[in-house]
């Protein structure tokens, strides 16, 4: 039998500072969402939070496969757009 080391098995303690960001990253994320055309937005949802193929968001939006492969590019390069800092957005424009 081997002994049971707690400093392996340390569950990560939610800090108050680790909570109040989560909380910030999460509005900011709402936020930037809600900011997204429908399209985008709807595309996005089912792609990343409910792990639709393409395939299935293709049917259940009744548009082509392109379409949504298009329409999830442009919804990520809005969100990276919205989540970033204006520095950074600028830096990447001129690029």
């Amino acid at each position: 039998m081997v002994e049971f080391d707690e400093e392996l098995h340390l569950q990560p303690v939610a800090t108050p500072e680790s909570i109040a960001i989560t909380n910030n990253d999460r509005e900011r994320l709402t936020r930037a969402l809600e900011a997204l055309p429908s399209r985008f937005r709807e595309v996005i949802v089912l792609r990343e939070l409910e792990g639709c193929s393409y395939r299935e968001i293709a049917t259940i939006m009744s548009i082509p496969i392109g379409t949504v492969m298009s329409s999830l590019s442009r919804a990520r390069r809005q969100l990276y757009f919205a989540l970033t800092d204006t520095s950074c957005k600028e830096a990447v424009r001129e690029v």
